[in-house]
């Protein structure tokens, strides 16, 4: 999967672990966690996004489903963020100039300018917060 930067082997099961415990907090808490993970990376990318408005960099947030975090660019009203982040491989049909903020080549990144780049940057620290707050459940499940 190419949007998968940082796997944690076992979350999924710790989880569930939570959820047939009845721990509704735990599950809340681990999830607070994996946001708070993924804010370092949006904080991050946010600050290598051109700012004309402000609206492509405001746009970048964290988020989280089940026992995975995302950092989501771009939303209704900033629809252009994927461009401005990947750019178009090759020219429209009619349009021989769309080739997006690489001027001259017509090829951008593959992973992006700004939130691939933040998930390599900050990695480590990624690695660090998920640890911590999966420590946290453990020392308060098992005290």
């Amino acid at each position: 999967m190419p949007g998968q930067a940082v796997t944690v082997v076992g979350l999924t099961e710790v989880r569930k672990g939570l959820k047939v415990m009845g721990d509704a907090a735990g599950t809340k808490e681990l999830r607070q966690g994996l946001k708070q993970a993924a804010a370092l990376v949006a904080v991050e990318a946010r600050q290598h996004v051109p700012v004309r408005s402000g609206a492509a960099r405001d746009s970048i947030r964290p988020s989280t489903v089940g026992d995975k975090a995302y950092v989501v660019g771009g939303r209704k009203s900033v629809r252009y963020y994927g461009w401005l982040d990947f750019g178009t491989r090759t020219p429209r049909k009619g349009n021989p100039r769309s080739k997006g903020p690489w001027t001259k080549s017509g090829k951008g990144p593959a992973r992006g300018r700004f939130i691939y780049a933040a998930i390599d940057a900050k990695k480590t620290e990624v690695e660090a917060a998920i640890t911590k707050a999966v420590e946290a459940l453990k020392k308060r499940a098992f005290p």
